[in-house]
């Protein structure tokens, strides 16, 4: 029985509770995978044997391919002693031979209990309807990577996973996703509904990226209601296109939110028809707006989407966005298509050659570096993604005139943050440190260390060993000597 009443004497004591606490509970989690798995073994039943009678107990398959058969009748005492139904027990057992039998690195995690056990049986559940093959390949490429990350990065990585292991599922599932669409409405309180739109992964970008052009216009207008309330106000202008397309066409000429003064188009437009076409902007009916005109009222987006040169090559493969789950290269071409984006290659970015300077602001450069190399905030188990992260210097900034050494600001010496981990580090006792570039170690209030990289999270725990770990980095200053030298 655990006290409830948590009488300790100090936060470090609440601290190292706490997470002997979370240990336990994953250690009991993980216990229960296991008892199910041996609940099945004590229960297996052998279709082919002569003494089988299906029509008194039959031989089920819940787990995936290469799982044995259990007796049917197993699952009722099981949910009995856990306080659940069959249907609930019949789960379990499925996901536990799942995992001990085709996704044998991460029953080892299950095993040593050092993962959440709902993590686990949620890969054992996406990866139910693969392939023995192929689910060992996402056992052999993720199982080792799921202590170590957030779970809603995880879930992404899992995604692309599943479709990279199995092309002709992949496929398959294309397929049906085409009439797996629609809009829906529902009743809500207070005069309200709710919409559900089930779309195209880029559809749905564009839509939502209206909504937000939309928003922000009615905001320069004067509309002074909260962004959610005036997206919201965007989705009944977007009903009437006449206002919606007069709306957008007069703000077309404002300023780009990148830095970038809005491109008029036209190919074999001459300069007079294109001056013509700025003139009609902005009050022109909706009827007589010309095709540069309506290209200029579309939204300002810029999305990164990743990909190999091999994908391209062989014309099949993943594409990774910044935001979002994983799309095919087939997806990616349709989109396109359909929607006539305008498509701009970059060149290779190489994080390791992109030099430091002086200043304490940030050129485009090296903010660029900075998100290729540590896409993700990277504060112990961060998940946000967002290119609108701080970046934050590690070591302080002192100003030159200052006594401030050259070179400052730069890989070495800084990590995107969201605003509440920045505030942390800086106000609430927080301290980290970047031994190396992209390696980063935080320290809690209360002692306990954690290890960050752009792989995941490592939890030292509040131990000698990682004091030593973090006492062993107090004498390594960031610098750009230090960089080239891990460079090198």
């Amino acid at each position: 029985m655990f006290d409830p009443k948590a009488e300790v004497a100090t936060a470090a004591q609440l601290a190292d509770r706490i997470a002997a606490t979370h240990a336990a509970v994953r250690e009991a989690e993980c216990e229960e995978l296991v008892l199910a798995a041996a609940w099945a073994d004590v229960h297996y039943l052998d279709a082919g044997a002569d003494d089988y009678v299906p029509l008194v107990q039959r031989a089920c398959a819940w787990g995936g391919e290469g799982c044995p058969q259990v007796a049917e009748h197993c699952a009722h005492e099981l949910g009995a002693l856990r306080g659940t139904g069959a249907v609930s027990a019949r789960m379990l057992i499925a996901d536990a031979l799942d995992l001990r039998h085709r996704l044998p690195r991460l029953w080892v995690l299950v095993t040593t209990g050092v993962v959440r056990a709902w993590q686990a049986r949620s890969v054992a559940q996406a990866t139910h309807d693969l392939s023995w093959e192929a689910c060992a390949e996402v056992d052999q490429t993720l199982s080792s990577f799921l202590p170590m990350l957030a779970w809603p990065r995880f879930r992404r990585l899992l995604a692309a996973a599943v479709l990279q292991a199995d092309p002709e599922q992949r496929r398959a599932r294309e397929d049906a996703a085409r009439v797996e669409r629609g809009v829906w409405s529902y009743d809500g309180e207070h005069g309200l509904r709710t919409i559900v739109a089930k779309a195209a992964s880029g559809d749905v970008r564009w839509f939502l990226a209206t909504v937000d052009r939309i928003a922000e216009i009615l905001g320069l207008d004067g509309d002074t209601d909260g962004v959610d309330v005036r997206r919201a106000r965007a989705v009944g202008i977007l009903a009437q296109p006449a206002l919606a397309l007069q709306l957008l066409a007069r703000h077309a000429a404002d300023p780009d939110p990148l830095g970038q003064e809005p491109s008029v188009t036209g190919e074999g437009q001459d300069e007079q028809d294109q001056e013509q076409g700025d003139r009609s902007l902005d009050l022109t009916p909706t009827d007589r707006l010309s095709a540069a005109d309506l290209r200029r009222a579309r939204p300002r987006v810029v999305l990164h989407l990743h990909l190999s040169d091999s994908s391209l090559r062989a014309g099949d493969g993943l594409v990774r966005p910044e935001h979002g789950d994983p799309l095919t290269l087939v997806q990616l071409h349709e989109w396109l298509a359909d929607t006539g984006c305008p498509v701009t290659v970059r060149p290779v970015v190489d994080p390791v050659g992109t030099a430091p300077v002086d200043a304490y602001e940030i050129p485009y450069r090296l903010r660029e570096a900075l998100f290729l190399r540590d896409p993700v905030d990277v504060f112990p188990y961060g998940n946000a993604t967002s290119r609108t992260l701080d970046l934050d210097h590690t070591t302080p900034y002192v100003p030159l005139d200052r006594g401030g050494p050259p070179g400052q600001t730069g890989l070495h010496n800084l990590g995107p943050l969201t605003r509440s981990h920045h505030r942390a580090v800086t106000f609430a006792g927080w301290r980290r440190r970047q031994p190396t570039p992209g390696t980063y170690l935080f320290r809690s209030p209360n002692g306990h260390v954690f290890l960050t990289t752009n792989h995941g999270t490592l939890t030292l725990g509040h131990t000698p060993f990682a004091d030593q770990v973090w006492d062993a980095t107090a004498s390594v200053l960031p610098g750009p000597r230090a960089r080239d030298a891990t460079a090198a």
